[in-house]
């Protein structure tokens, strides 16, 4: 029988194996070692027990400096799988998402639907079918506008899911690890680490769903920033004198005049650089606009760069992919920015 500290020293071994082939994605024996360190007779032991659990496959030989040829080996990016949720605000409609990805974001499955009432059983008809279609699931993640804190739901524009039920719920049902990501925080993650420009450190993202305030996702330093409890962001609540919900939408001046100063106040707290402002009734001119009334309301010392995007649930989904997979026991192949 192994003992513990042999038993970790094996996890350790085979984590640096594991992420030296996910970099790779293919390589030799004798790559790994070099690559990790370890020697070529403990890189071939753990090979054998990753192949065995179905986490690598053999692949070609291929030529060794002229001496006999090696085989490849590569990581199976669909070892494990990962379901994402996520509903926004489309024609008016709750519209809800379901993808279901390997370990390299790769979408697999995926539908869509509307729903008129949100409650906390309304998605798991949706994942039972991704789960008939790919069994090997080993996380849940749900993107959806609101907040959660400890396995608690404290704010959400579905008001049925506010409580421990909703994320008690899912995790007794499928017996899985289960994430809550905030609808903003997954979109300005995905555009950060898929559309920002190259050196950008510090992103705001907000989203006008109409129906609802809106909210805002902010990247810091390259990390998204949630706050303390996770209220970062809940800018509905400020103190500016507008009522979004009541706002209309369909007046030119109203949106710009209203939306510029949202933005001022935010630059004066955070003073990101750049503003991704989400919604489905933007026009084009309006982020030139934006960022001309910005910047009279702040006498020229703040330089607002602001961009227009209709992409919401491009960004919201890739961000949601990200967050997923690196929390799946830190087994994903994404591309990192810049990369």
């Amino acid at each position: 029988m192994l003992s513990g500290n042999t038993l970790l020293m094996k996890e350790v071994n085979k984590n640096l194996v594991r992420e030296s082939l996910k970099l790779l994605r293919q390589a030799t024996k004798q790559e790994l070692s070099f690559k990790t360190g370890l020697s070529v007779v403990t890189v071939n032991s753990l090979l054998a027990d990753m192949i065995k659990e179905g986490e690598v496959f053999e692949g070609e030989m291929v030529p060794s400096n002229g001496g006999r040829p090696s085989m490849q080996y590569c990581y199976n990016v669909n070892y494990s799988h990962g379901i994402v949720v996520y509903g926004h605000q489309k024609e008016n409609k709750n519209c809800i998402h379901l993808a279901v990805v390997n370990l390299a974001g790769e979408i697999v499955y995926r539908e869509e639907t509307f729903m008129a009432d949100i409650v906390v059983e309304s998605f798991e008809e949706m994942i039972d079918r991704g789960l008939q279609k790919v069994s090997s699931v080993s996380i849940l993640g749900f993107g959806l506008p609101g907040e959660e804190e400890d396995g608690t739901v404290t704010l959400n524009d579905y008001s049925s899911l506010i409580g421990e039920e909703f994320m008690a719920y899912y995790k007794g049902r499928y017996n899985i690890p289960v994430i809550f990501v905030n609808d903003i925080n997954g979109a300005v993650n995905g555009y950060f680490h898929y559309k920002a420009i190259g050196g950008m450190k510090n992103i705001a993202g907000i989203y006008f769903p109409r129906l609802y305030n809106p909210g805002a996702g902010l990247v810091l330093n390259g990390e998204v920033y949630t706050g303390y409890k996770s209220f970062a962001g809940e800018i509905g609540n400020l103190p500016i004198g507008i009522d979004w919900v009541q706002l209309d939408y369909t007046n030119r001046e109203e949106v710009v005049e209203s939306i510029s100063k949202l933005v001022t106040a935010y630059s004066c707290i955070i003073a990101p650089e750049q503003f991704v402002l989400y919604g489905d009734f933007f026009k084009e001119g309006d982020a030139v606009r934006i960022k001309e009334y910005v910047n009279n309301l702040l006498r020229g010392e703040f330089d607002a760069y602001v961009v227009v995007s209709d992409n919401f649930e491009e960004d919201f989904e890739q961000g949601m992919i990200r967050f997923l997979l690196e929390q799946s026991g830190n087994k994903y192949i994404l591309s990192r920015k810049g990369q």
